[in-house]
């Protein structure tokens, strides 16, 4: 990477680069006859990575190079705590410079920045090659993967798939499987104590009308020495049964579970639309303000702070979170030490579903964008190079050894999958967890949801964040609820274009 590029950085960062000119080590040209690229190339590829994957991104920088001998893949690797927009505020930054790296970690919000800038890759031209494009490979990949990165508002596609998540429901399986509920409520679970089953197919209404309510009841009725959860507010914050870590996304979820409308893009007039502000909504977020008031449901803004510190505190018994944060919502030896923790075994569920509806869960995570730098070799290396990364046996390999979702259907059909889903320690709590969000990884993959990109789309999804913890905090909220969305509904509206 030069100079120009490195002075854009504003913190330390680590640079790592497998290079090489196209000769061996003894001087001798190298055989490049299966190579698509025949002169030599340089690319830069800025992420986002800690010090686990790392060490896969390097194994498959080294094995490109032996497959495209030319091409020197350079990756920079900023310590910038999982904060994309530092990303993005330097990628800006280089364009102004005509220094800007040629793959970049990145959410939708990001690549539509770099669209209106017009320096995002259309890579339709790559992805249907008669030579090097996707062809019948096209279809192992998920649907919802793909088509993300051709949800923008201009036709083709301008980002790829790589570090996909979603969310699962992470329970305290130690209390909850096996509670018998039959004397609270004998409608639960058909009066049978509860399950897997019972738990991986809860709809919300099954949830806050009967689940939570006899939790409740059941917990109130034990002496300190039983409670099945700590039901008493303090510093770490407000008791709640249910909780769930995002409010963006608990909010874009129960809108499009429920079809019920969030945002949508209107091809005709080029922009995006503001949908959420609905009678429908309107009710679902009256109905979890009930929740809310009743102890039952606490989110990050109505909580003040992540909720997984509730649930490894037993102050929640479940928590809905990213497939790839499973570590937070497990009590570790230091939390154990140092905070007298005990530690619980936690199981993993699908996410509660709306009546009626099929399931399906958001589609999150990273994905990567190239950037235009008008040179046809550097555009095709990068093209090869994400190609190279998602094959068959990396995208596995991701998948099982990072905790991102595979984003091919063959990963969860292989036996390297399946022997990663066996248990390395029934003793312990987290190969146990592990093991279990593979295995509800592999079901639930198919199933993701995506939303609208545009201009304004990162301010609307802001502004859905913000108005189901108001509504969630508000103590009137039948005479509220209509302002609050016609406020925060015209305020993502006038950031629209």
């Amino acid at each position: 990477m030069n100079k120009k590029f490195l002075s854009l950085l504003t913190v330390p960062m680590l640079l790592l680069s497998c290079t090489g000119n196209g000769e061996s080590s003894n001087n001798n040209v190298i055989d490049d006859s299966n190579a698509l690229i025949k002169e030599n190339t340089t690319i830069e590829f800025l992420c986002l990575t800690d010090s686990h994957y790392k060490s896969e991104l390097e194994r498959m920088i080294k094995e490109f190079k032996t497959i495209e001998p030319h091409v020197t893949v350079n990756l920079t690797n900023p310590p910038a705590a999982g904060d994309y927009t530092v990303l993005e505020k330097m990628v800006v930054a280089g364009f102004f410079q005509e220094d800007y790296p040629d793959i970049v970690q990145c959410y939708p919000d990001n690549v539509v920045k770099y669209m209106d800038r017009g320096y995002a890759l259309n890579l339709d031209k790559y992805l249907n090659n008669e030579t090097y494009g996707l062809k019948e490979e096209k279809s192992d990949y998920i649907d919802s993967y793909l088509d993300e990165g051709a949800n923008y508002s201009m036709d083709g596609t301008y980002s790829l798939p790589f570090c996909k998540s979603t969310e699962l429901l992470y329970y305290n399986a130690d209390v909850l499987i096996g509670l018998d509920l039959s004397g609270v409520n004998a409608s639960i679970n058909e009066g049978k104590p509860l399950d897997f089953d019972y738990l991986n197919n809860l709809t919300w209404d099954e949830l806050f009308n009967n689940l939570c309510p006899a939790i409740k009841t059941f917990n109130s009725a034990q002496d300190a020495s039983h409670k099945i959860y700590d039901d008493v507010a303090d510093e770490h914050g407000n008791p709640g049964i249910f909780t769930y870590d995002s409010d963006e996304n608990f909010f874009i979820t129960l809108a499009m579970q429920n079809d019920l409308g969030y945002t949508s893009f209107n091809k005709e007039v080029g922009k995006g639309q503001i949908d959420f502000n609905n009678e429908g909504m309107r009710n679902l977020l009256k109905t979890m303000n009930s929740a809310t008031k009743n102890g039952y449901l606490q989110t990050k803004g109505s909580n003040g702070d992540y909720v997984a510190e509730l649930f490894i505190r037993r102050k929640a018994l479940f928590t809905v979170s990213s497939t790839a944060g499973l570590s937070y919502n497990i009590v570790s030896d230091y939390d154990v030490k140092e905070n007298g923790l005990t530690k619980f075994e936690v199981g993993v569920a699908r996410i509660p579903h709306a009546e009626g509806h099929e399931y399906s869960s958001i589609n999150q995570g990273p994905s990567i964008c190239l950037l235009d730098h008008q040179d046809e070799n550097r555009a095709l290396a990068s093209y090869l190079f994400w190609k190279h990364i998602t094959n068959k046996d990396n995208s596995l390999s991701w998948a099982v050894n990072t905790g991102y979702m595979g984003i091919r259907h063959s990963n969860y059909e292989s036996d390297a999958y399946k022997e990663a889903l066996a248990i390395v320690d029934k003793d312990d709590i987290y190969s146990i967890a592990v093991s279990e969000n593979l295995n509800m990884i592999s079901q639930v993959s198919a199933y993701t949801f995506n939303t609208a990109v545009f201009k304004g789309s990162s301010n609307a999804r802001k502004n859905a964040g913000k108005l189901m913890t108001a509504c969630l905090k508000d103590d009137d909220i039948e005479n509220n609820v209509a302002a609050l969305f016609t406020q925060f509904s015209e305020d993502a509206e006038s950031y629209l274009g």
